[in-house]
């Protein structure tokens, strides 16, 4: 495909009025990276310089269209591309570069990178907007990788058991592997479709403030900039438990160990929902504080599940209140819609599954609930499902903080206190 480009770069050149000499160096660096394909030996070698190539294929046609918007698409089509190798060093490479490009050079130059007033005048804004979506796609690549791996590794065993097992054991195994690849495309399907909706909102608000052909008012841009951020913000929760789920596979997950305000955790998580959620959520304020031991930052991850969890599946009145209790710290979230059938209560925190019909759109991608019974476990709590006759009760127990002294950990590790 590299070589390809060459023949259109040209022609894209001399028609924008590029100087000759200028234009053949600049096509010839690319050139020089496809003669050291065929001069190395090793695959890994091959797929780093044939990545250089076609993303340096990209910046040159950003610069040669000026830094026409549509250009940019280009970055997007070649990382899937170099996905493809299947290996991590031709894709660290490609978007070290994309960063690079619209980092240094539209920091730099912003005209060759950006054709835009708004981008122009914040050309580092725009490199992030433009870099969170690579990133976003990247972890979506990522994921995608290991479900592929698992599956050509369940497959493998598949190969040997049909060889050598009994016949009962080749068709259950048969049955798992069938139910492997429907999960696979159920959780492809449900990671599309969670991650476009953030980032259609972000790209398309963005738009709208990058064109300036709308004559907006101050209230308005202000608008469009917190739903922007609100997305973004939606968008790394979805990643954040995309990430937590694929490292507690590999026993990889950090869990920090220090006095957390339960109180103070719980307004961060309902500051940043947007006003239409947070109005149908209601806090139950105790009469003392509550501090509990564990990690500030999974304890915040825990909480925006299990709301935005009541607020998508629940009733109209969701409610969160905590409170000290026979020396632990419990957090209760309430909502009064229909309860979760008794045999779902233990299922629902298993993966990719949902006690609730999700009609014609893909469902959700079903790791929230999964991620947060795993993170309080780590954090030495338990989190658990119930039914009241009237509400339908997530019930968070964690660890309670009475005193330094009372904090059981190693010697080498210091407890701090979470504000």
């Amino acid at each position: 495909m590299a070589w390809a480009n060459i023949p259109l770069l040209a022609l894209i050149g001399r028609r924008g009025g590029a100087n000759p000499a200028h234009l053949i160096a600049e096509i010839g660096v690319v050139l020089v990276l496809l003669a050291g394909v065929h001069a190395v030996e090793t695959r890994t070698s091959k797929a780093v310089l044939t990545s250089l190539a076609l993303v340096s294929c990209s910046g040159l046609l950003v610069h040669l269209t000026n830094g026409l918007i549509e250009s940019h698409f280009h970055f997007f089509v070649v990382i899937p591309l170099i996905s493809l190798y299947r290996d991590w060093r031709p894709l660290v490479v490609g978007l070290v570069f994309v960063v690079a490009h619209h980092s240094v050079v539209g920091a730099i130059s912003p005209a060759d990178v950006f054709n835009h007033p708004a981008a122009l005048a914040h050309p580092i804004r725009w490199a992030i907007v433009h870099g969170a979506y690579v990133l976003a796609l990247t972890a979506v690549i990522i994921i995608y990788w290991r479900f592929s791996e698992s599956l050509e590794g369940a497959l493998a065993r598949e190969e040997t058991l049909r060889r050598g097992a009994e016949a009962e054991k080749l068709t259950m195994e048969t049955e798992r592997l069938e139910h492997l690849v429907r999960s696979k495309d159920e959780f492809v399907a449900s990671v599309s479709h969670e991650l476009r909706t953030p980032l259609a909102a972000v790209l398309g608000f963005a738009q709208i403030l990058r064109d300036g052909e709308v004559d907006l008012s101050p209230e308005e841009r202000n608008e469009l900039t917190s739903t922007i951020a609100r997305e973004a913000y939606d968008l790394a929760g979805i990643v954040e438990d995309l990430l937590v789920a694929a490292r507690a596979e590999i026993d990889s997950v950090h869990i920090s160990r220090v006095v957390m305000d339960v109180g103070a955790n719980c307004a961060q998580v309902l500051e940043v929902l947007p006003d239409s959620d947070r109005l149908r959520v209601t806090v139950s304020q105790p009469t003392e504080r509550v501090r509990a031991i564990g990690d500030p930052v999974r304890l915040r991850q825990i909480i925006r599940n299990l709301i935005s969890n009541a607020i998508r599946y629940g009733g109209d009145d969701v409610t969160v209140e905590y409170e000290n209790r026979d020396g632990r710290a419990h957090l209760w979230v309430r909502d009064n819609g229909e309860a979760i059938p008794p045999s779902a209560h233990e299922r629902i925190f298993l993966p990719y599954v949902s006690a609730h019909d999700a009609g014609s759109r893909p469902s959700s991608v079903g790791l929230g609930l999964t991620v947060s019974r795993q993170l309080a476990e780590m954090m030495g709590g338990r989190l658990t499902y119930a039914h009241d006759g009237r509400w339908s009760v997530f019930q968070l127990e964690l660890s309670a903080f009475k005193s330094i002294e009372n904090v059981d950990e190693p010697a080498d590790q210091r407890v701090g206190v979470d504000a």
